[in-house]
Protein backbone atom coordinates (compact mmCIF):
# COMPACT_ATOMS: atom_id res chain seq x y z
CA UNK A 1 0.00 0.00 0.00
CA UNK A 2 2.63 2.38 1.10
CA UNK A 3 5.07 1.27 -1.98
CA UNK A 4 2.06 1.82 -4.33
CA UNK A 5 1.55 5.43 -2.99
CA UNK A 6 5.20 6.24 -3.37
CA UNK A 7 5.83 4.42 -6.71
CA UNK A 8 3.08 5.96 -8.62
CA UNK A 9 3.39 9.68 -8.41
CA UNK A 10 6.98 9.09 -8.24
CA UNK A 11 6.85 7.31 -11.62
CA UNK A 12 4.80 10.30 -12.90
CA UNK A 13 6.80 13.09 -11.83
CA UNK A 14 10.21 11.82 -13.11
CA UNK A 15 8.47 11.46 -16.79
CA UNK A 16 7.17 15.14 -16.43
CA UNK A 17 10.50 16.47 -15.29
CA UNK A 18 12.03 14.51 -18.04
CA UNK A 19 10.11 16.79 -20.77
CA UNK A 20 11.76 19.90 -19.16
CA UNK A 21 15.09 18.81 -19.74
CA UNK A 22 16.96 20.34 -22.25
CA UNK A 23 20.47 20.03 -22.89
CA UNK A 24 23.52 22.25 -22.98
CA UNK A 25 24.25 23.61 -26.12
CA UNK A 26 27.49 24.22 -27.99
CA UNK A 27 28.45 28.06 -27.13
CA UNK A 28 32.27 27.15 -28.19
CA UNK A 29 33.74 26.43 -24.95
CA UNK A 30 36.49 23.91 -25.54
CA UNK A 31 38.73 22.94 -22.07
CA UNK A 32 41.61 20.78 -22.41
CA UNK A 33 40.40 16.96 -22.36
CA UNK A 34 41.84 14.07 -21.44
CA UNK A 35 40.31 10.58 -22.52
CA UNK A 36 40.92 8.11 -20.67
CA UNK A 37 39.87 3.92 -22.04
CA UNK A 38 40.59 1.03 -19.70
CA UNK A 39 41.00 -2.58 -21.47
CA UNK A 40 40.72 -5.87 -20.63
CA UNK A 41 39.84 -8.83 -23.11
CA UNK A 42 38.47 -6.47 -25.80
CA UNK A 43 40.79 -7.10 -28.84
CA UNK A 44 37.81 -7.60 -31.15
CA UNK A 45 36.11 -3.78 -30.26
CA UNK A 46 38.86 -1.59 -29.19
CA UNK A 47 39.66 -0.75 -32.85
CA UNK A 48 36.52 1.31 -34.01
CA UNK A 49 36.51 2.72 -30.06
CA UNK A 50 40.07 4.06 -30.68
CA UNK A 51 39.30 5.01 -34.60
CA UNK A 52 35.69 6.63 -33.24
CA UNK A 53 37.48 8.81 -30.68
CA UNK A 54 40.72 9.70 -32.57
CA UNK A 55 37.71 11.16 -35.88
CA UNK A 56 36.22 13.21 -32.70
CA UNK A 57 36.26 17.33 -34.03
CA UNK A 58 37.86 18.63 -30.76
CA UNK A 59 40.97 21.19 -31.01
CA UNK A 60 44.06 18.55 -31.56
CA UNK A 61 45.88 20.64 -29.34
CA UNK A 62 43.56 20.50 -26.38
CA UNK A 63 42.71 16.87 -26.76
CA UNK A 64 44.84 13.45 -25.69
CA UNK A 65 43.94 9.84 -25.56
CA UNK A 66 45.17 7.62 -23.43
CA UNK A 67 44.77 3.50 -23.74
CA UNK A 68 44.83 1.46 -20.17
CA UNK A 69 45.83 -2.31 -21.17
CA UNK A 70 45.04 -3.94 -17.90
CA UNK A 71 47.10 -7.06 -18.63
CA UNK A 72 44.67 -8.60 -21.17
CA UNK A 73 44.72 -12.24 -21.76
CA UNK A 74 43.42 -11.76 -25.81
CA UNK A 75 45.16 -9.58 -28.05
CA UNK A 76 43.88 -6.11 -26.94
CA UNK A 77 47.61 -4.80 -26.65
CA UNK A 78 48.73 -6.09 -30.14
CA UNK A 79 45.44 -4.68 -31.43
CA UNK A 80 45.75 -1.23 -29.89
CA UNK A 81 49.72 -1.07 -30.08
CA UNK A 82 48.92 -1.76 -33.94
CA UNK A 83 46.22 0.77 -33.74
CA UNK A 84 48.52 3.20 -32.45
CA UNK A 85 51.25 3.01 -35.25
CA UNK A 86 48.19 3.48 -37.75
CA UNK A 87 47.64 6.62 -36.17
CA UNK A 88 51.04 8.34 -36.17
CA UNK A 89 51.55 7.62 -32.32
CA UNK A 90 49.19 10.16 -31.56
CA UNK A 91 48.17 8.40 -28.53
CA UNK A 92 49.68 7.02 -25.01
CA UNK A 93 49.17 3.09 -24.75
CA UNK A 94 50.04 1.87 -20.74
CA UNK A 95 50.30 -1.40 -20.18
CA UNK A 96 50.02 -2.95 -16.74
CA UNK A 97 52.13 -5.49 -15.51
CA UNK A 98 49.28 -7.01 -13.53
CA UNK A 99 45.52 -7.76 -13.80
CA UNK A 100 44.72 -5.07 -11.16
CA UNK A 101 41.01 -4.18 -12.42
CA UNK A 102 39.49 -1.63 -14.15
CA UNK A 103 39.25 1.14 -11.18
CA UNK A 104 42.86 0.84 -11.10
CA UNK A 105 43.28 0.91 -14.59
CA UNK A 106 41.71 3.80 -15.02
CA UNK A 107 43.68 5.65 -11.75
CA UNK A 108 46.76 5.06 -13.88
CA UNK A 109 45.64 6.51 -16.93
CA UNK A 110 44.59 9.82 -14.83
CA UNK A 111 49.06 10.03 -13.99
CA UNK A 112 49.82 10.72 -17.64
CA UNK A 113 46.53 13.17 -18.32
CA UNK A 114 47.13 17.30 -18.70
CA UNK A 115 43.64 18.17 -19.92
CA UNK A 116 41.16 19.96 -17.10
CA UNK A 117 38.27 17.58 -18.34
CA UNK A 118 38.99 14.08 -17.68
CA UNK A 119 36.71 11.70 -20.44
CA UNK A 120 36.03 7.86 -19.28
CA UNK A 121 34.89 5.59 -22.47
CA UNK A 122 34.36 1.87 -22.23
CA UNK A 123 36.58 -0.06 -24.55
CA UNK A 124 33.54 -1.35 -26.51
CA UNK A 125 32.02 1.91 -27.15
CA UNK A 126 31.72 4.26 -30.48
CA UNK A 127 31.53 7.88 -30.61
CA UNK A 128 30.06 10.34 -33.27
CA UNK A 129 33.07 13.49 -34.32
CA UNK A 130 31.13 15.95 -32.24
CA UNK A 131 30.00 13.36 -28.82
CA UNK A 132 33.56 15.07 -26.81
CA UNK A 133 32.88 18.56 -27.95
CA UNK A 134 29.29 18.48 -26.52
CA UNK A 135 29.63 16.35 -23.28
CA UNK A 136 31.74 19.09 -21.82
CA UNK A 137 29.63 22.21 -22.78
CA UNK A 138 28.27 21.69 -19.18
CA UNK A 139 31.47 22.36 -17.35
CA UNK A 140 31.57 25.99 -18.61
CA UNK A 141 28.95 26.18 -15.57
CA UNK A 142 31.82 26.08 -12.97
CA UNK A 143 30.09 24.27 -10.47
CA UNK A 144 28.93 21.27 -12.79
CA UNK A 145 31.52 18.39 -11.75
CA UNK A 146 30.10 15.72 -13.43
CA UNK A 147 28.31 14.92 -17.09
CA UNK A 148 26.78 11.62 -17.98
CA UNK A 149 27.11 10.98 -21.86
CA UNK A 150 23.67 9.33 -23.87
CA UNK A 151 24.26 5.13 -24.00
CA UNK A 152 22.80 3.82 -27.16
CA UNK A 153 22.44 -0.22 -27.77
CA UNK A 154 23.35 -0.13 -31.16
CA UNK A 155 23.64 -4.35 -31.43
CA UNK A 156 19.53 -4.80 -31.79
CA UNK A 157 19.59 -5.66 -35.11
CA UNK A 158 21.41 -8.74 -34.71
CA UNK A 159 19.26 -11.76 -36.05
CA UNK A 160 19.46 -14.49 -33.53
CA UNK A 161 17.50 -16.50 -30.49
CA UNK A 162 18.95 -13.43 -28.36
CA UNK A 163 17.80 -10.70 -30.76
CA UNK A 164 15.06 -9.61 -28.46
CA UNK A 165 17.09 -9.72 -24.88
CA UNK A 166 19.34 -6.76 -27.04
CA UNK A 167 16.55 -5.42 -28.57
CA UNK A 168 15.00 -4.79 -24.88
CA UNK A 169 18.35 -3.66 -23.42
CA UNK A 170 17.94 -1.01 -26.74
CA UNK A 171 14.73 0.46 -24.97
CA UNK A 172 15.82 0.22 -21.44
CA UNK A 173 18.67 1.70 -22.47
CA UNK A 174 16.62 4.76 -23.80
CA UNK A 175 14.43 5.64 -20.83
CA UNK A 176 17.49 4.69 -18.07
CA UNK A 177 19.11 7.70 -20.14
CA UNK A 178 16.80 9.84 -21.50
CA UNK A 179 13.54 9.67 -18.88
CA UNK A 180 15.74 8.82 -15.44
CA UNK A 181 19.32 10.69 -16.07
CA UNK A 182 17.55 13.54 -17.70
CA UNK A 183 15.12 14.19 -15.01
CA UNK A 184 17.77 14.01 -12.45
CA UNK A 185 19.87 16.61 -14.39
CA UNK A 186 16.80 19.17 -14.17
CA UNK A 187 17.42 19.19 -10.34
CA UNK A 188 21.80 18.68 -11.29
CA UNK A 189 22.07 15.07 -9.73
CA UNK A 190 22.05 12.44 -11.90
CA UNK A 191 22.99 9.80 -9.18
CA UNK A 192 25.48 7.63 -11.95
CA UNK A 193 27.16 8.45 -14.48
CA UNK A 194 28.20 5.79 -16.81
CA UNK A 195 30.96 4.01 -17.93
CA UNK A 196 29.81 4.20 -21.19
CA UNK A 197 30.78 7.95 -21.24
CA UNK A 198 31.13 10.37 -18.49
CA UNK A 199 33.67 13.08 -17.57
CA UNK A 200 34.43 14.79 -14.72
CA UNK A 201 36.99 17.93 -13.93
CA UNK A 202 40.50 16.89 -13.39
CA UNK A 203 41.10 19.35 -10.39
CA UNK A 204 38.09 17.54 -8.34
CA UNK A 205 39.09 13.72 -9.09
CA UNK A 206 42.64 14.35 -7.70
CA UNK A 207 40.71 14.99 -4.38
CA UNK A 208 38.94 11.75 -4.06
CA UNK A 209 41.02 9.59 -6.31
CA UNK A 210 42.78 7.82 -3.86
CA UNK A 211 39.35 7.49 -1.81
CA UNK A 212 37.83 5.47 -5.30
CA UNK A 213 40.07 3.48 -5.96
CA UNK A 214 40.87 1.91 -2.51
CA UNK A 215 37.03 1.66 -1.62
CA UNK A 216 35.84 -0.46 0.92
CA UNK A 217 32.21 -1.56 1.63
CA UNK A 218 31.86 -3.85 4.68
CA UNK A 219 35.87 -4.41 5.45
CA UNK A 220 36.05 -5.99 1.76
CA UNK A 221 37.36 -3.91 -1.09
CA UNK A 222 34.37 -3.06 -3.36
CA UNK A 223 35.04 -3.15 -7.14
CA UNK A 224 31.85 -2.92 -8.65
CA UNK A 225 30.40 0.35 -10.03
CA UNK A 226 33.33 2.59 -10.57
CA UNK A 227 30.82 4.91 -12.16
CA UNK A 228 28.10 5.38 -9.45
CA UNK A 229 30.93 6.00 -6.61
CA UNK A 230 33.03 8.75 -8.54
CA UNK A 231 29.68 10.33 -9.17
CA UNK A 232 28.97 9.65 -5.84
CA UNK A 233 32.60 11.67 -4.74
CA UNK A 234 31.53 13.96 -6.75
CA UNK A 235 28.17 15.25 -5.46
CA UNK A 236 29.88 14.98 -1.88
CA UNK A 237 32.16 17.50 -2.54
CA UNK A 238 29.06 19.59 -3.24
CA UNK A 239 29.06 19.94 -7.38
CA UNK A 240 26.47 19.26 -9.68
CA UNK A 241 25.97 15.99 -11.75
CA UNK A 242 24.23 16.41 -14.91
CA UNK A 243 23.38 14.75 -17.98
CA UNK A 244 23.86 15.63 -22.02
CA UNK A 245 21.57 13.91 -24.20
CA UNK A 246 23.28 15.24 -27.41
CA UNK A 247 26.74 13.65 -26.16
CA UNK A 248 25.91 9.94 -28.11
CA UNK A 249 27.79 7.29 -27.15
CA UNK A 250 27.19 4.11 -29.33
CA UNK A 251 28.01 0.38 -26.83
CA UNK A 252 27.40 -3.22 -27.53
CA UNK A 253 25.09 -4.67 -24.85
CA UNK A 254 25.19 -8.66 -23.71
CA UNK A 255 23.92 -10.83 -26.34
CA UNK A 256 23.39 -13.74 -24.10
CA UNK A 257 20.74 -14.27 -20.97
CA UNK A 258 24.06 -15.33 -18.48
CA UNK A 259 25.56 -11.83 -19.32
CA UNK A 260 23.08 -10.16 -19.36
CA UNK A 261 21.90 -11.24 -15.87
CA UNK A 262 25.78 -11.04 -14.54
CA UNK A 263 26.01 -8.00 -15.83
CA UNK A 264 22.33 -6.83 -13.55
CA UNK A 265 23.64 -8.71 -10.46
CA UNK A 266 26.85 -6.73 -10.83
CA UNK A 267 25.05 -3.14 -10.91
CA UNK A 268 22.43 -4.59 -8.43
CA UNK A 269 25.77 -4.82 -6.04
CA UNK A 270 26.98 -1.49 -6.95
CA UNK A 271 23.39 0.08 -6.82
CA UNK A 272 23.28 -0.67 -2.69
CA UNK A 273 26.84 0.27 -2.20
CA UNK A 274 26.42 3.31 -4.30
CA UNK A 275 23.03 4.41 -2.20
CA UNK A 276 24.30 3.51 0.95
CA UNK A 277 27.38 5.93 0.24
CA UNK A 278 24.93 8.52 -0.77
CA UNK A 279 22.41 8.62 2.00
CA UNK A 280 25.37 9.50 4.30
CA UNK A 281 25.59 12.83 2.90
CA UNK A 282 22.73 13.52 0.54
CA UNK A 283 20.63 15.07 3.52
CA UNK A 284 22.70 17.66 3.29
CA UNK A 285 21.50 18.57 -0.08
CA UNK A 286 18.40 20.95 -1.14
CA UNK A 287 14.98 20.05 -0.36
CA UNK A 288 13.89 18.64 -3.81
CA UNK A 289 17.17 16.57 -4.83
CA UNK A 290 17.44 14.99 -0.95
CA UNK A 291 13.48 13.87 -0.90
CA UNK A 292 13.75 12.74 -4.68
CA UNK A 293 17.15 10.69 -3.80
CA UNK A 294 15.39 9.16 -0.41
CA UNK A 295 12.28 8.18 -2.07
CA UNK A 296 14.03 6.45 -5.18
CA UNK A 297 16.08 4.72 -3.02
CA UNK A 298 13.16 3.57 -0.86
CA UNK A 299 11.25 2.54 -4.14
CA UNK A 300 14.06 0.44 -5.34
CA UNK A 301 15.03 -1.26 -1.88
CA UNK A 302 11.49 -2.23 -1.48
CA UNK A 303 10.51 -3.01 -5.40
CA UNK A 304 11.44 -6.80 -4.85
CA UNK A 305 9.97 -7.21 -2.20
CA UNK A 306 6.68 -5.93 -2.73
CA UNK A 307 6.60 -7.73 -5.58
CA UNK A 308 6.99 -10.83 -5.05
CA UNK A 309 4.95 -10.68 -1.53
CA UNK A 310 1.57 -9.54 -3.69
CA UNK A 311 2.01 -11.63 -6.25
CA UNK A 312 2.40 -14.90 -4.10
CA UNK A 313 -0.10 -13.55 -1.69
CA UNK A 314 -2.36 -13.84 -5.06
CA UNK A 315 -1.71 -16.69 -5.96
CA UNK A 316 -1.43 -18.51 -2.45
CA UNK A 317 -5.19 -17.25 -1.68
CA UNK A 318 -6.39 -18.18 -5.58
CA UNK A 319 -7.05 -14.07 -6.37
CA UNK A 320 -6.63 -14.66 -10.26
CA UNK A 321 -9.08 -12.01 -11.40
CA UNK A 322 -6.87 -9.83 -8.78
CA UNK A 323 -3.15 -10.88 -10.41
CA UNK A 324 -4.65 -10.73 -13.79
CA UNK A 325 -5.64 -7.01 -13.16
CA UNK A 326 -2.33 -6.62 -11.92
CA UNK A 327 -1.00 -7.73 -15.02
CA UNK A 328 -2.94 -5.40 -16.93
CA UNK A 329 -1.94 -2.31 -14.57
CA UNK A 330 1.47 -3.28 -15.91
CA UNK A 331 0.63 -3.50 -19.29
CA UNK A 332 -0.87 -0.06 -18.68
CA UNK A 333 2.18 1.51 -17.23
CA UNK A 334 4.21 -0.13 -20.43
CA UNK A 335 2.03 1.84 -22.72
CA UNK A 336 2.75 5.41 -20.89
CA UNK A 337 6.16 4.69 -20.48
CA UNK A 338 6.58 3.98 -24.34
CA UNK A 339 4.58 6.65 -25.68
CA UNK A 340 6.56 8.86 -23.31
CA UNK A 341 9.82 7.85 -24.64
CA UNK A 342 8.96 8.15 -28.47
CA UNK A 343 8.19 11.73 -27.67
CA UNK A 344 11.80 12.16 -25.90
CA UNK A 345 14.16 9.50 -27.96
CA UNK A 346 14.44 10.42 -31.82
CA UNK A 347 15.21 6.68 -32.28
CA UNK A 348 12.60 5.41 -30.79
CA UNK A 349 10.08 3.82 -33.49
CA UNK A 350 6.43 2.53 -33.35
CA UNK A 351 7.83 -0.65 -33.56
CA UNK A 352 9.68 -0.20 -30.32
CA UNK A 353 6.14 0.36 -28.72
CA UNK A 354 5.20 -2.94 -29.69
CA UNK A 355 8.30 -4.25 -28.20
CA UNK A 356 8.04 -1.96 -24.89
CA UNK A 357 4.38 -4.15 -24.11
CA UNK A 358 6.25 -7.55 -24.84
CA UNK A 359 8.91 -6.67 -22.27
CA UNK A 360 6.47 -5.37 -19.57
CA UNK A 361 7.65 -7.67 -16.94
CA UNK A 362 11.67 -6.60 -17.91
CA UNK A 363 12.10 -4.38 -15.50
CA UNK A 364 10.81 -6.09 -12.30
CA UNK A 365 12.70 -9.46 -13.35
CA UNK A 366 15.35 -6.85 -13.27
CA UNK A 367 14.75 -5.93 -9.83
CA UNK A 368 14.93 -9.62 -8.56
CA UNK A 369 18.27 -9.48 -10.23
CA UNK A 370 19.49 -6.20 -7.98
CA UNK A 371 17.69 -8.54 -4.99
CA UNK A 372 20.46 -11.25 -5.59
CA UNK A 373 23.28 -9.05 -6.31
CA UNK A 374 22.35 -7.26 -2.87
CA UNK A 375 22.92 -10.26 -0.98
CA UNK A 376 26.03 -11.46 -2.71
CA UNK A 377 28.09 -8.19 -2.15
CA UNK A 378 30.95 -9.89 -1.33
CA UNK A 379 31.26 -11.61 -4.70
CA UNK A 380 31.91 -10.48 -7.92
CA UNK A 381 35.25 -9.70 -10.14
CA UNK A 382 37.67 -6.97 -10.64
CA UNK A 383 36.20 -6.36 -14.33
CA UNK A 384 32.97 -7.32 -13.76
CA UNK A 385 31.09 -9.05 -17.40
CA UNK A 386 34.52 -9.61 -18.57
Amino acid sequence: MIYGLVVTPLVLFSYVVAFLYKPVPDSGYRPSVSVIVPVYNEGDAICNTIDSILSSDYPKDKFELVVVDDKSKDNSLEVINKKRIEHNFNFKVISLDKNSGKRYAMAEGFKQCTGEIFVFIDSDTIVKPDTIKMLVQPFNDPKVYAVAGNGVVVNESEKNVNALLVRFQKLWYAESFRIRKGAESVFDMVTCCSGVLAAYRKDQVKLVVNEWVNDNFFGCSFESSDDRQMTNLMLRLGGKSVFQSTALAYTIAPQNFKKFLTQQVRWGRGYFRGEVFAAKFFYKRNFLQKTIFYLSSFVTFVAPFSIMLFVAGLLLTGNFPALLIYLTDLTLVSVFIALATKLLVPYYSFTDILYRLVFFLGPSFISFAYLYGWFTLWKGGIWGTR
